[in-house]
Order: C-alpha cells, then sequence, then structure tokens
C-alpha cells in the first residue's frame, strides 16, 4: 500500500474516535520516503499527545534497513505542536520547555513507548523519564540522534528496556532495580549495567554479545540471575580461534537463544559449552545464518564469532535438564547433524523435542557490494537462489551450496531420515 493510501487509512480510523483519551496507538508501516517526511507523520505524534495516549508505538522500518528514519518532534517541537496563545505564556512564565511540556499534559499518562526507525533526540528520551511517572516499557530500535542516555532510578515502573541499533551512541547507564527485561545491540561502549537486582532477560548483540561470551568476568554481577538470555553473535571484532578458559556463568538460566553466522559445514560445537554453563536449562534454540564467499580469497573464518572444535576438543557432559531443542535455519550440512546428535546425547536423560526448521536464508558477498552482505533465500524449485538486495542485472552465477541443500525440500528430506536414526521412543522430533 503507497504512504498516502494508508495515511487516508489511518486518518480515517482516527477520525471515528471522538472520546478524551485512547489506551493505545500502534502504526506500523515501511518507510521507503526518500526526500523529506511527510507532516501526517507528525500529526499521528499530536494524536497520541491530545488523545492521552498509554502505548504508543510507531514502526517505520523497512526490512533490510532503510536510511529513511523519521525524526521525532524534539522538545520544541513538541511545544510548537500547540496554538501560540497556549504554551506561550506558559513559557514567558517558566523559561522551560520541559515545564510547560509538563503544564500541556503532553505524554504524562505514558506507560509503554516503541520507536522503530524513528530518529529521536536524547532529550526526549529524559523528558519521558522524567515526565511520565508510570512509564513501564521504553524500546528505541534505529536512531541515529541517540548518544548519551541514563535509566537511572527513581524508575520505580520501568520493567522493559530495549536500546538497539543506535549507530551513534557513545554512552548507556542503565541502574534501575525493578527492571526485568533488557535489550541492547550496538556500539562498543562501557558496561552499562550498574544495580539490576531483577534483571531476569537479556538480549545482547554485536561486541556485547561476544564480550559476554569471552569475557565473563565483566558480566558476573547480573549473569547468575538471568532466566532468559538471547545472543546475536552476527560479527566478530577479532578471529575466535582459541576456546575461552572461563565461560558464563548461568545458574538460573531456563531459556537460551542464539542467533548465529556460521559457514556451511563449519563445526557448531563450540557452542555447546554455553549449554554445560547452564545446568537449569529447558529450552535452547539457534538460529544459523550462513555465510558463503563469492570468492576463494575471502577468508570467513576471520567473520564467525566463535572458534571451531572438533568432536574430540567439544565438552562431553551429562545435561539433566534440557527438554527442548529448536534448530533454525537447517539446510541439511553435516555439521548440523553432527551438533543436534551431540545435544541429544548430552540431554539424553531430559530432553523431549527437538524441532528442526528448514526454513534457511543464505549469504554471500557480491563483488559490486564489497562491504555489504547480500542475502539470498533458497528457492521452492532448487533452482538457483533468489537474491534480495542487490540491482538488476548484478547477479553472477552462482552454483549449488557445497555440503548444504540448496533445495528446502530436499533438506527436510534429509532432516526427516536424520531424524529416523534416533529411537522411535522417547525424543519427538518435529521437521518443518
Amino acid at each position: 500500500m503507497k504512504i498516502y493510501k494508508f495515511n487516508s487509512l489511518v486518518n480515517h480510523v482516527l477520525n471515528l474516535h471522538q472520546g478524551t483519551s485512547v489506551d493505545s496507538l500502534i502504526v506500523r508501516f515501511c518507510n521507503k520516503i526518500k526526500v523529506g517526511y511527510p507532516s501526517f507523520i507528525s500529526e499521528w505524534v499530536l494524536f497520541a499527545v491530545h488523545k492521552k495516549v498509554k502505548r504508543f508505538d510507531l514502526d517505520l522500518s523497512v526490512p533490510g534497513g532503510s536510511p529513511y528514519t523519521y525524526k521525532f518532534p524534539d522538545l520544541v517541537g513538541l511545544l510548537t505542536k500547540f496554538p501560540l496563545n497556549k504554551f506561550l505564556p506558559l513559557y514567558e512564565k517558566s523559561m522551560s520547555f520541559t515545564w510547560c511540556l509538563r503544564s500541556l499534559n503532553v505524554f504524562l499518562s505514558l506507560r509503554s513507548i516503541s520507536l522503530v526507525s524513528v530518529d529521536i533526540k536524547d532529550e526526549v528520551v529524559r523528558y519521558f523519564l522524567d515526565s511520565c511517572p508510570y512509564i513501564e516499557k521504553l524500546c528505541i530500535r534505529g536512531s541515529a540522534s541517540i548518544i548519551d542516555v541514563e535509566f537511572v532510578d527513581p524508575l520505580p515502573y520501568l520493567k522493559v528496556l530495549e536500546i538497539s541499533e543506535c549507530c551513534n551512541i557513545q554512552s548507556l547507564v542503565i541502574s534501575v532495580k525493578n527492571l526485568a527485561s533488557c535489550a541492547y545491540e550496538g556500539n562498543e561502549i562501557s558496561l552499562p549495567f550498574k544495580n539490576v537486582p531483577n534483571l531476569s532477560e537479556l538480549t545482547l548483540g554485536g561486541v556485547f554479545s561476544e564480550s559476554f561470551v569471552y569475557e565473563p568476568n565483566k558480566h558476573s554481577s547480573y549473569s547468575a540471575q538471568l532466566v532468559k538470555l538471547v545472543l546475536n553473535l552476527h560479527t566478530a571484532s577479532v578471529a575466535r580461534q582459541i576456546f575461552p578458559r572461563d565461560l558464563p556463568q548461568l545458574h538460573a538460566l531456563k531459556r537460551l537463544e542464539l542467533s548465529i553466522v556460521s559457514q556451511v559445514g563449519r563445526s557448531l560445537l563450540f557452542l555447546t559449552s554455553l549449554i554445560k554453563a547452564s545446568p537449569q536449562l529447558h529450552e535452547f534454540k539457534i538460529k544459523i545464518n550462513y555465510l558463503v564467499p563469492c570468492s576463494p580469497f575471502i577468508y570467513l573464518s576471520s567473520l564467525i564469532p566463535f572458534p571451531e572444535v572438533t568432536s574430540v576438543e567439544a565438552d562431553v557432559f551429562d545435561h539433566k535438564n534440557l527438554k527442548a531443542i529448536e534448530v533454525d535455519g537447517y539446510c541439511g550440512c553435516a555439521s548440523e547433524d553432527e551438533f543436534v546428535a551431540q545435544l541429544c546425547k548430552i540431554a539424553a536423560t531430559s530432553l523431549e523435542t527437538v524441532i528442526i526448521d528448514t526454513d534457511c536464508d543464505y549469504y554471500r558477498d557480491h563483488p559490486d557490494y564489497k562491504y555489504i552482505i547480500v542475502m539470498y533465500r533458497p528457492r521452492q524449485d532448487g533452482r538457483l537462489p533468489m537474491m534480495k538486495g542487490v540491482k538488476k542485472g548484478k547477479r553472477s552465477h552462482e552454483e549449488p551450496i557445497e555440503d548444504g541443500q540448496m533445495n528446502r525440500f530436499d533438506a527436510k528430506k534429509h532432516a526427516e531420515r536424520f531424524a529416523s536414526s534416533f529411537p522411535p521412543f522417547g525424543v519427538k522430533f518435529i521437521v518443518r
């Protein structure tokens, strides 16, 4: 749907509302606008202000990322949305934009705000924290204007926080006693967690996820209390060829989710060490994204954020609590089978379910885009993969991936054969 048609639809719905308040306003659409930003997006923000929303979600992201980010009004911008005769006397009285906005009840009822691919300044975040006494959730993803933010008590109701993909962030401080769930994915910064005694769910990406695995002592103040952990291991700041001496101690962890990049055929056995570090683990999920070189001169191992471990070097142990395993991105290569078989062996006495999902994306460096990883998706008919993100006419011929299945149908059949090699009783295998 084109943006202006979408705007007409949204405005029609908003105009139907005649009440004085709205509990939730959630707007999501792909923002593909390249020049300027339509004023009507700001009108939606103003509607949220006037209707005293408790939950406001604005998601303008585009799959694969987009540089065209809407700029959320700053404090002056929010103030000037009101008639001059309404805010000018307030400003002359206080000389404070923050005081004026509070006097006009701007977002004072807010309990949850999520802004995705929306540029929001530090000063507006501070306004939310200082002026919204009941705020419970704050999510900012894909803002280039976030630089230095602090989330420090008193914030008695803040339970959920996400700061991700904010490319210019330099400093982040989190010290909130009641915070239960947090996500950070972005630049390498000083350790942000100062006092988070109730933090139980954590998502980390980028350099921070590497640090969590390879520098566990830096995270020891909170790692042992985590119940759910999500690590997006998609980048390597340095080549990881050596097995780390220490691993994070995840004594309370019940669910572990990994999203990794790897090379087809490369051993995944190192990742079993994270299961060993989690004696109470019940559920383990891994999403595998494969890198495929377009040239034999590209050394992929340096891009993969974990070392290759042989079956001889891998940890051998018994896990008494692991009940469910899910492998997403399965393409049918030997290293995947080896990894799943090892997990089944490790949790032989407790394992109940293994899910193998063959919905798989392949990635490939493209010679016309030297610093961009381009995504290929296997075709349903098993022929050459479809490509996303590359201009028409730029694609080079590609042969099927060695040691993997380009055809999802074949990968599924392989997974079914692999599952049938296990005894028919005990563990339930689900292939999809």
